[in-house]
């Protein structure tokens, strides 16, 4: 019996709502690799820049207040 591929409004879910979650976007990177082992169709670089933008918007700088009152 053979697993049946991920497809692609799954690995679009993966990048939207699981790639947030990472602590570094760098863990992206790690995650694409294993992802594209489930799909010889799997479009890396797509799947690593949305998941990237979706990190991104999840995970904004905060203003950094380093005045030293005296």
């Amino acid at each position: 019996m053979t697993m049946p591929l991920m497809q692609q409004r799954h690995f679009e879910y993966l990048a939207d709502k699981v790639a947030p979650l990472l602590p570094w976007p760098t863990a992206i990177l790690t995650m694409a690799d294993d992802l594209a082992a489930t799909n010889p169709r799997f479009k890396k670089q797509k799947f690593i820049e949305r998941a990237t933008a979706a990190w991104e918007a999840a995970h904004q700088p905060q203003d950094l207040n380093d005045d030293i009152p005296y």
